[in-house]
């Protein structure tokens, strides 16, 4: 039996073989160059954050570096306003049978349209499914060997869709094996995307100012780092992946069936300062996705982004991330990855460490597209600043309190704003 394959799509797919070939093939090359000893510096998203820090942990095992951790996440809130954690982008006007809200506090990180909602009442909420635990084989030789295995599973609750405070299931966020030495790592599972590494400071865990300027998410990959250093404080790495080019596994899905993967490019330097380590980032991304217009050539998705975390001082610790592109809806953005939109997003922050115990973050956020580009009915900006207070009477128990503004634009109905103040206590283990 023979396969009729049409040339168009023959030819885009002896280019994906081609590209991966090479890819393979420069692997091979940086990985002869390099010794085995443990690693400098964790991929993924490098700067601390709750995203990512983990200040205790608990060991299984005294011979092998296996790891179980986790923390406790209990957050409680008051808003003005009703708000929505993810959900469809737009305010359901003229879509029959829309549901476009998720009202719930698990990520909330827009404001119900006001103009069209006429229950859009103030609130209390709780959650407690941003909690998270994990199992870590911290990179381990196996006696001598000359190349290290680092793996992971972590979890967590997370779930805009389900409104039981009782009933919850888990969720997959990081699961993945690598392979590395000390100059190089290659990852295989589902990681931090190389793309827009940085995380914010917000206790509002499950939202991240995602689609309020913050872009780059997890997911499905095979990834690459070369690090290496430059100097005595100083240090450089190239980073590519090939990566499942959707938020969605189905065979369907309009990013994979274009059957091209989404690329993902990092540069980054670092250099040791008194206040701890800066780091410089610039990452691109490049995917593609079938039109919303049948018939209709297919949308590239792509996105440039420059991200910096400079520790001045103790007490100024700004970092923050630009981007710009087209369509990287799939990167948490609020652009479509089915029709070309031009988006422009960003965020900053300082974070000041007062004293051991007491820390504070300010900051914000916002993602904004070409008003023309937008249909009726539909998010075109949206927006969030935040500031917060973070107690820690021991190293593995934070009380946080947080107040957040927010502010979103939908076309053709105006601004809708809200003002919420919430608590987070996470005792980490």
């Amino acid at each position: 039996m023979t396969l009729d394959v049409p040339r168009g799509k023959r030819r885009a797919l002896m280019k994906t073989i081609k590209l991966t070939t090479v890819t393979l093939l420069t692997l091979l090359a940086l990985a002869g160059t390099a010794h085995a000893v443990t690693p400098k510096t964790e991929m993924g998203a490098p700067t601390g954050s709750i995203q990512t820090e983990q200040p205790v942990e608990i060991s299984l095992s005294s011979k092998v570096p296996i790891k179980f951790y986790g923390f406790v996440s209990a957050e409680f809130m008051w808003a003005d306003s009703q708000l929505s954690s993810f959900g469809t982008l737009n305010n359901g006007l003229g879509v029959a049978g829309a549901s476009p809200y998720n009202k719930n506090m698990v990520g909330f990180n827009r404001v119900v349209d006001e103009t069209v909602d006429g229950r859009n009442n103030a609130f209390i909420s709780a959650t407690i499914q941003n909690s998270r635990f994990g199992f870590h084989l911290k990179p381990y030789d196996f006696d001598g060997k000359n190349f290290w295995v680092d793996a992971r599973l972590e979890l967590d609750f997370f779930s805009t869709g389900n409104l039981s405070a009782q009933s919850v299931l888990p969720r997959i966020r990081r699961a993945y094996a690598s392979i590395g030495q000390e100059k190089w790592k290659l990852l295989f599972g589902h990681e931090w995307d190389l793309f827009s590494p940085l995380n914010t400071a917000t206790l509002n865990i499950g939202a991240n100012l995602w689609q309020q300027g913050n872009l780059g998410f997890r997911r499905p990959q095979i990834c690459f780092v070369f690090n290496t250093p430059v100097a005595d404080k100083s240090g450089v790495e190239v980073a590519m992946s090939v990566n499942l080019p959707s938020n969605r596994m189905n065979f369907d899905d309009p990013g994979n069936t274009t059957s091209i993967p989404m690329l993902e490019g990092r540069f980054g330097f670092s250099h040791k300062l008194p206040a701890g380590m800066m780091r410089l980032y610039a990452s691109g991304m490049f995917a593609r996705h079938k039109n919303a217009i049948a018939g209709a050539s297919d949308v590239n998705n792509w996105a440039v982004a420059f991200s910096f975390d400079i520790p001045a001082h103790r007490f100024f610790k700004p970092s923050g991330e630009f981007h710009y592109g087209y369509s990287p809806g799939l990167m948490l953005s609020i652009a479509s990855d089915t029709t070309r939109q031009r988006t422009m997003a960003g965020w900053g922050q300082i974070k000041s460490l007062w004293l051991d115990w007491f820390e504070t973050n300010i900051g914000g956020g916002v993602e904004m597209l070409k008003s023309f580009e937008v249909a009726n009915g539909w998010v075109k900006r949206n927006m969030m600043g935040f500031a917060n207070l973070k107690f820690k009477p021991l190293k593995f128990f934070i009380i946080g309190l947080e107040y957040n503004y927010l502010c979103t634009d939908y076309q053709g109905s105006g601004s809708s704003r809200a003002n919420a103040i919430f608590t987070n206590v996470l005792f980490y283990f």
